[in-house]
C-alpha cells in the first residue's frame, strides 16, 4: 500500500502548486507507488518522491519523467516548467536588505522579531530610559528603525559620531528647523536637551552608543550622559560587549535599572518567518530545503543576522524563476562565504593604485577593540578617495552620508578574510594613526597638546601617503616642537652637569632617577618592539626574526603582555599549515572524540577529516550537521533534516542511525553520547523553552524525562558521566543542579548564581562547571563536588564577548577561553585566585576550532590553514630558542632597541 504524503509546506506558493498538480496528476493515474514509477521513469523513487515534495523544483527531465510515467501531456509540463524556472522580469531590488540595517520604510518586510518588538514598545511605554543590548550583528539597529519607530508617534534617532553634542544641535535643527548655531550654544547645558524634547514631545532613540566609548572624548561623553538621562523618554541601543562600559557611570546604571531588553538569537520558528516572509510578500518562493540549510547554517549564532540578510540577497540574484533555491544559496557561497565574495570581487576590480587606496579607507574605518573586537568608525568623506569610496557604495560595502562614511556593517570585519590580514598586518601602525588622526582633530593649536618622546616618534615613522593634511600639519608642529624641546634639554643637562659637580648628594638621587627612567623607557622601547614582533610572524618572509625579536624584548622587559608576544611567536613559527582538502573548507571542532575537521559539500551531507592523524581524505561522510562525537569515537550526534540523529560509526563508511531526538537548541551530551540534553517548545506559552533529559535504551529507542520548573531556562549543561544536569533560568538568573539515577531525576542543593548562564562547560573529572553569561561574556567556575553545596571557586575577566568557545585540558584545571581571534589559558588550581598563564590575540585567520592535543602536551588552535600549539611556558620556549641559536645581530638590536643597553637572551 503506498505510503501516506507529507502535507505540502506552502501550497499557495507557485512552487507548491507545482508539487500539489503533480500529486494530484498521480492520483488520477491510479496512485501507483513511487516503486513502480520508478520502473517506468527509470529515475529512483526517492527522486520521484522528491518531485512532488515542494521542498525544491526539480529538474525538467526528472518533471518530464513523472509526468510521462502518469499519463499526462509532458508538452503542457515542460511549458509549465520553464514558466516557474525562466529568469524573471525584474523587479526591482531584492526583499532582503544584505548587510545594511532595517530602516522604517522597511518596516513591511521586518519580520521575524514581532515578540521582541513588543516587548521594546511596552517597556518604552513604561519606562523613561530604555537599553536595548545585544552582540554585534544580532539586529538592535533594526529592531530599533524598523520595529520601534514605525510605533511611535514622534521620535529622532541618530548615532553619537565623535561630538554628540553637534550630532543633538544638527539633528534637532533639521526637525524643529530651528538655528543649529542657536540650539549649540543652548545645548551646553546638558539639561536643556531635556527641556527641548518636552516641548517637541519627542522620543530619543540613540542608535551604536557604544561610540561614546570608541569615539568620544571624557568632556562629550560625561555632557551626553547627562543630557539623556535627564530626557524624558530614551531608548539607547548598546553593543553587549561595552555592558561593562555602561555599568561605569553610575547615571546610566540608576536609569537602566530594570529596563534592559536583551537582543539574543532568533529561535528557529523566527528566523523562517525573516527568511520566508520577505520573499512572500513579492510573490516569490523560499526552497523548503534551503530553509532548512539556514536554519542549520546559523541556528544559535547572535551575530548571524546580517550574513544571512546578504547571503539572500545574493542567492536572489541567482534564483530561478521566483523561486530561492538551495542550488543558488551555494552559489553564492553560503553564509560564510557571501560576504567575502563580495568584497573580494568588488576588490579585484580595482587597479592597483586604487586597491591601495581602497586599503587605507578601510582601514581608516576600523575602530581596533581595545580588550573588545574590532568596530566600525565614521570617517570624514573628505580625507577618503571620493572615486573608490564611491565604487565601494556602490557596492554596499561602504555607507556614504553627506559628511562621513562608514562600514555598512561590522560582519565585513569578521567576514573577509582579506581586511582581517591587513588589520593584523597593520594593528600597531593602524592604533598609532587612529590616535594621530584623533589628535590632529582636536589640537587646536595647542602646544601642550603636540606630540612628544615616544609617542611622536612612533607617529613618524607613518607612511607621508596614509596621512591627511591636518594630520601632516600636527605632526610637523610636534616635530618642530620636538627640536626646540631637545635644545632646552640640552641646556638644562648642562646646568644640571654643574650642580652635579658641586652636589653629590644630588648626583646621587639624579643617578637613580636616571636608572628609573631609564627602566621604563627601555620597557616601553621593549613593548614596542614585541608589537613589532607580532606583525613579523605574520609575514611570509619572516626567517625567524620575530621571535628572536620577541625573546629579546622578554628579556629586556619580563612582563606578561612581552611574555604572551614570545609565546604567540612561538605558537607562529610552530603552526602546522594544511592546504584545505577542498577549496572554501572550514574546520570546526566536533564536541568529544577525536578532533574532526568539518567542510561544506554540494548536498545536504558533511565531510569530516582527522586533523590529528593528518588524514588527506575524508574520515566520514555523514548527511546532516555534526554535533557531538564520543569519547571511544564509536557514536556521532547530528543534525539532520528530519531532527537530531544518533548514528553508529564504528564503521566510518557506513554510518548507520541508531535513534531520532526532537529537534532542540542548547543540545548537550555526556561523553558517551547515551544520555542527552536540550531546550524544546514548552506546551504552555509561559514557560517558553522547557528541559528535557533524553536516555538512549541501546535498542533505537529515547526515554524521555521532563525537567520540573515553570520559570523560563534558557541553557542547559550535562556532566561527562550523564550524572548531573545543569538547568539555568532566566526569572531572575539562576543556576540548578539535578542527579540522574536510573532514569529518575531529582534536585540536589540549593539554588545558585546570579548569572544569565546560557552555556554550562564541566571540567573533565566533572568537578567544575563554568557558568557563560553571552550577553556579557562573564565566566565563574563552580566547585560542585559536594553537589548539595555548589561554591565559587572563579571569576574569570574575560572580556564580553557574543561567543565563548571553552576548553579543559585532562588534568581539569587548566582551561582555555577562545573568542573568534584570540584565546586565554587559565590556571585553577587556587580557589579565588585564578592564573592566566598566556594569552593570544589576533590570529590572522578567524579561529575555528580549540582542542587539547596530547601529541602537542598542550592546547592547539585551528584556523583556516593551520594548527597553532599554544605553549604557556615562556622560560621552555626560551631555552629551545637558545639551542638554535637566537641572539639578534649588532644590527638588529640598534634597530629595535636604540640607546637601550645591550642584555643577554640565553
Amino acid at each position: 500500500m503506498p505510503r501516506t504524503e507529507r502535507p505540502l509546506d506552502s501550497a499557495d506558493s507557485e512552487l507548491g502548486r507545482f508539487a500539489a498538480d503533480l500529486r494530484a496528476l498521480r492520483d488520477k493515474a491510479g496512485k501507483p507507488s513511487y516503486r513502480a514509477l520508478a520502473s517506468q521513469a527509470h529515475y529512483s523513487a526517492v527522486t520521484l518522491s522528491d518531485a512532488a515534495g515542494g521542498k525544491k523544483l526539480p529538474t525538467l527531465a526528472v518533471t518530464l519523467a513523472y509526468v510521462t510515467a502518469c499519463g499526462g501531456k509532458a508538452e503542457e509540463w515542460e511549458q509549465r516548467w520553464r514558466d516557474i524556472a525562466a529568469p524573471p522580469a525584474p523587479t526591482g531590488d531584492a526583499p532582503y536588505v544584505g548587510l545594511k540595517a532595517f530602516q522604517k520604510e522597511d518596516a513591511d518586510r521586518f519580520h521575524g522579531r514581532e515578540k521582541l518588538t513588543a516587548k521594546l514598545v511596552q517597556l518604552q511605554t513604561e519606562r523613561g530610559f530604555v537599553g536595548v543590548f545585544g552582540a554585534s550583528g544580532s539586529g538592535k539597529s533594526s529592531l530599533l528603525r524598523a520595529g520601534l519607530l514605525p510605533r511611535l508617534n514622534n521620535a529622532l534617532i541618530f548615532t553619537p559620531g565623535v561630538s554628540p553634542h553637534d550630532e543633538c544641535a544638527v539633528r534637532l535643527a533639521q526637525l524643529t528647523g530651528h538655528s543649529a548655531a542657536v540650539l549649540h550654544n543652548e545645548l551646553a547645558d546638558p539639561r536643556a536637551l531635556g527641556l527641548l524634547c518636552k516641548q517637541q514631545d519627542l522620543v530619543l532613540v540613540v542608535d551604536q552608543f557604544e561610540e561614546i566609548f570608541t569615539l568620544c572624548g571624557p568632556e562629550q561623553r560625561d555632557w551626553f550622559i547627562k543630557a539623556l538621562t535627564q530626557a524624558p523618554r530614551v531608548v539607547i541601543g548598546v553593543r553587549a560587549d561595552f555592558y561593562g562600559h555602561v555599568g561605569r557611570h553610575p547615571e546610566l546604571v540608576e536609569a537602566l535599572e530594570g529596563a534592559q531588553l536583551l537582543v539574543g538569537p532568533m529561535t528557529t520558528d523566527e528566523l523562517r518567518r525573516a527568511i520566508t516572509e520577505p520573499a512572500q510578500h513579492v510573490g516569490a518562493t523560499v526552497e523548503s530545503a534551503l530553509v532548512t540549510r539556514l536554519v542549520a547554517d546559523v541556528a544559535g549564532q547572535a551575530a548571524a543576522l546580517p550574513l544571512v540578510q546578504h547571503a539572500l540577497v545574493e542567492t536572489w540574484h541567482r534564483r530561478r524563476g521566483m523561486t530561492l533555491s538551495l542550488t543558488g544559496y551555494e552559489e553564492a557561497g553560503g553564509v560564510e562565504h557571501a560576504v567575502a565574495r563580495t568584497a573580494e570581487a568588488v576588490y579585484e576590480q580595482l587597479t592597483e593604485d586604487q586597491r591601495q587606496t581602497a586599503r587605507r579607507i578601510f582601514l581608516r574605518l576600523i575602530a581596533l577593540g581595545e580588550g573588545t573586537e574590532d568596530t566600525k568608525r565614521r570617517a570624514t568623506r573628505a580625507d577618503l578617495d571620493a572615486e573608490v569610496l564611491e565604487h565601494l557604495a556602490n557596492a554596499r560595502l561602504v555607507t556614504l552620508t553627506e559628511e562621513h562614511a562608514e562600514l555598512t556593517h561590522e560582519a565585513l570585519i569578521r567576514s573577509w578574510p582579506r581586511l582581517r590580514d591587513w588589520i593584523a598586518e597593520d594593528r600597531e601602525a593602524l592604533r598609532v594613526h587612529h590616535q594621530l588622526t584623533e589628535a590632529a582633530a582636536t589640537w587646536g593649536g595647542d602646544r601642550d597638546l603636540l606630540y612628544k618622546g615616544a609617542r611622536l616618534a612612533q607617529a613618524a615613522e607613518l607612511s607621508p601617503d596614509s596621512l591627511t593634511e591636518p594630520e601632516r600639519a600636527f605632526l610637523t608642529a610636534s616635530q618642530a616642537d620636538g627640536r626646540r624641546r631637545a635644545l632646552r634639554a640640552r641646556a638644562v643637562m648642562a646646568v644640571l652637569s654643574v650642580l652635579v659637580l658641586l652636589l653629590a648628594g644630588t648626583a646621587v638621587f639624579a643617578m637613580r632617577q636616571s636608572e628609573q627612567v631609564t627602566k621604563q623607557r627601555d620597557a616601553a622601547v621593549a613593548g614596542v618592539a614585541a608589537g613589532e614582533s607580532r606583525r613579523l610572524a605574520l609575514l611570509p618572509t619572516d626567517s625567524g626574526e620575530a621571535i628572536r625579536l620577541a625573546l629579546a624584548a622578554y628579556r629586556v622587559a619580563p612582563t606578561d603582555a612581552n611574555r604572551d608576544a614570545l609565546l604567540g611567536n612561538d605558537a607562529a613559527a610552530r603552526r602546522e599549515r594544511f592546504q584545505p582538502m577542498v577549496a572554501g573548507t572550514q574546520f570546526h571542532k566536533t564536541v568529544g572524540g577525536r578532533f574532526f575537521a568539518v567542510g561544506p559539500s554540494s548536498t545536504y551531507t558533511t565531510k569530516l577529516w582527522d586533523l590529528r592523524a593528518k588524514e588527506t581524505a575524508p574520515h566520514m561522510t555523514i548527511a546532516g550537521s555534526p554535533i557531538a562525537i564520543s569519547d571511544d569515537d564509536r557514536r556521532l550526534l547530528a543534525y539532520t533534516e528530519t531532527g537530531i540523529e544518533l548514528l553508529d560509526i564504528s564503521d566510518p563508511g557506513k554510518p548507520r542511525k541508531l535513534a531520532g531526538l526532537p529537534y532542540q537548541t542548547n543540545a548537550a551530551a555526556d561523553s558517551s553520547l547515551n544520555t542527552f540534553a536540550g531546550l524544546v517548545h514548552s506546551r504552555t506559552a509561559a514557560a517558553g523553552m522547557m528541559p528535557v533529559v533524553w536516555t538512549y535504551d541501546g535498542a533505537g529507542g529515547m526515554r524521555e524525562t521532563a525537567v520540573p520548573g515553570d520559570e523560563p531556562v534558557v541553557g542547559v549543561g550535562l556532566s561527562p558521566d550523564g550524572k548531573t544536569l545543569v538547568v539555568s533560568r532566566s526569572n531572575p538568573g539562576s543556576v540548578e543542579l539535578w542527579r540522574l539515577d536510573g532514569g529518575e531525576l531529582r534536585r540536589v542543593g540549593r539554588t545558585f548564581s546570579q548569572d544569565m548562564a546560557y552555556s554550562a562547560h564541566f571540567s573533565p573529572d566533572g568537578r567544575f562547571v563554568l557558568l557563560t553569561d553571552q550577553s556579557t561574556g562573564t565566566v565563574r567556575a563552580w566547585d560542585i563536588s559536594d553537589p548539595a553545596n555548589p561554591a565559587l571557586w572563579a571569576e574569570l575577566p574575560v572580556q564580553p564577548r557574543a561567543d565563548l568557545a571553552i576548553t579543559f585540558a585532562p588534568d581539569s584545571r587548566r582551561v582555555l577561553i577562545g573568542t573568534e581571534r584570540a584565546a586565554q589559558i587559565w590556571d585553577l588550581e587556587q580557589r579565588g585566585e585564578p592564573a592566566l598563564l598566556a594569552s593570544f590575540e589576533n590570529f590572522p585567520r578567524n579561529t575555528t576550532a580549540f582542542d587539547y592535543w596530547p601529541s602537542k602536551s598542550g592546547f592547539v588552535a585551528v584556523t583556516e590553514e593551520a594548527v597553532w600549539p599554544l605553549r604557556t611556558d615562556a622560560e621552555q620556549v626560551a631555552k629551545e630558542l637558545c639551542l638554535g641559536g637566537a641572539a639578534l645581530s649588532d644590527a638588529e638590536w640598534a634597530k629595535y632597541f636604540p640607546d637601550v643597553e645591550r642584555v643577554p637572551v640565553c
